[in-house]
């Protein structure tokens, strides 16, 4: 989001010892994100508050003061009319529930001990049958970058429709895999790109991608997407990232590349794509959670993907990016509240998807642009997919929840969550189909 201020700079008091306390992390804001250790950080007794929906722009700023702070960060951003949620480590609650109280703003707990939700959120025991159908993958646990790549490699080995290549390479040498699925028309059909894993944390995101990509593969009931489009998906972007979290801190959004002159790592890559770089919700500061990095597309990560896409830009009709939590399915522009021209044909495919995955578990999601519903992000993928590449229905997806669970949704809730996903995307495809033979008719 914004840049990161002074939190003496706020209208209301705060404490010497604390104002000291903030005034020596904003010095040296490092230590929470970027530490040496070798165990895995903890979240014990880390709570997540929620505040009361906020319509002052002034209480909006202050929260956002809290940006940058070491064992204070954002679960959900604050926004005009909407609430936030904000995760404290026990050291800090009570000083930002005096913030809140200072603020005039009330709030709720959420989730009172993090490191709880993470122990219960993903299972050690597999389906073993489940495991030896599906070339070592299932969906009722999250996997590890290993397991994904091997299981996309392995469906690419075992089926004549799948084809596997890396488009590039991590920072820290891990393969960047695209899956392209065909009925073998040789690549001429219109084609619909789908990738996950940009922001690490959020595991459900490679976890529902992966599940689509199952089903396409191997339930007939979706041949026909198979039969009228190619579609080329990208389970993980961020690979360093995603596994960082699965070894040593579960909440780590960003890459892994070191930045120069300072201790702070990684970029986040939903910031960093080439397309109106830089603009609002973005930062500068590269101890921030939405560091935009130095430069557009410095992220080797982001960089691979953006070739890859353009490469196949003229086949492509459709980009979806799979992101969480929220239960949103976003429409550009990202960057600015002004709306394309073309937003209510955007609108009514997603009004689709959303009615057809609604129809699944009754999970309801809003339609709208991020501004509009959530909040200004430049530099992310989807403004770029369609500003850049020019593909005309590009589309994020917050999957679930709305903040029970937040990042750590338990892994009981991936099939579901890929089931009423599935549901949605295949609707809008279908809908695009019809929509580009009309325009070809």
């Amino acid at each position: 989001m914004r840049e990161n201020r002074s939190l003496g700079k706020v209208g209301f008091l705060i404490p010497t010892c604390l104002l000291l306390q903030v005034l020596l992390v904003l010095g040296n804001p490092t230590v929470s994100q970027n530490s040496s250790e070798e165990e895995k950080k903890s979240y014990r007794n880390y709570k997540v508050l929620r505040t009361q929906p906020v319509d002052n722009k002034d209480v909006l700023d202050k929260l956002m003061t809290f940006a940058g702070v070491e064992d204070i960060s954002f679960w959900k951003y604050p926004v005009m009319n909407g609430s936030a949620d904000i995760m404290a480590s026990p050291d800090k609650v009570a000083y930002v529930e005096e913030a809140f109280k200072d603020m005039g703003i009330e709030h709720m707990t959420v989730i009172n001990d993090v490191e709880e939700l993470f122990q219960g959120q993903n299972p050690d025991v597999d389906d073993e049958y489940t495991l030896k159908q599906n070339g070592g993958m299932s969906w009722s646990r999250y996997h590890r970058y290993n397991e994904i790549i091997s299981y996309a490699k392995q469906q690419a080995a075992r089926d004549g429709m799948v084809s596997y290549q890396s488009i590039g390479t991590s920072t820290e040498g891990r393969e960047i895999g695209l899956v392209k699925i065909s009925d073998g028309t040789g690549g001429n059909k219109p084609a619909i790109w789908m990738d996950g894993g940009i922001h690490a944390r959020e595991w459900i995101s490679p976890a529902t991608v992966t599940y689509i990509m199952h089903k396409l593969i191997t339930d007939i009931n979706y041949r026909d997407l198979v039969q009228n489009f190619d579609w080329y998906i990208v389970p993980i972007i961020n690979v360093d990232g995603y596994e960082y979290t699965h070894t040593r801190d579960r909440l780590w959004r960003k890459t892994r590349r070191p930045n120069q002159g300072t201790h702070c790592v990684g970029t986040d890559p939903n910031r960093n794509w080439g397309f109106k770089w830089g603009g609002p919700g973005s930062s500068g500061n590269p101890c921030e959670q939405t560091y935009r990095g130095p430069k557009p597309f410095s992220e080797p990560e982001t960089s691979a993907v953006a070739n890859a896409v353009l490469a196949r830009r003229n086949q492509i009709k459709m980009y979806l990016t799979f992101h969480s939590y929220s239960q949103l399915w976003l429409l550009p522009w990202s960057y600015t509240r002004q709306r394309p021209s073309d937003y209510s044909e955007l609108q009514r495919l997603g009004l689709i998807g959303a009615r057809a995955l609604a129809s699944t578990y009754g999970t309801r999601y809003r339609v709208g642009s991020a501004p509009e519903i959530l909040y200004e992000a430049a530099g992310g993928s989807d403004d770029w997919a369609k500003g850049a590449a020019g593909i005309k229905y590009s589309y994020t997806l917050e999957l679930r929840d709305t903040g029970t669970y937040g990042f750590a949704l338990p892994a009981r809730q991936i099939t579901a969550t890929g089931e009423e996903t599935l549901r949605g995307v295949a609707a809008t495809a279908r809908a695009l189909h019809k929509t580009l033979n009309t325009a070809s008719g």
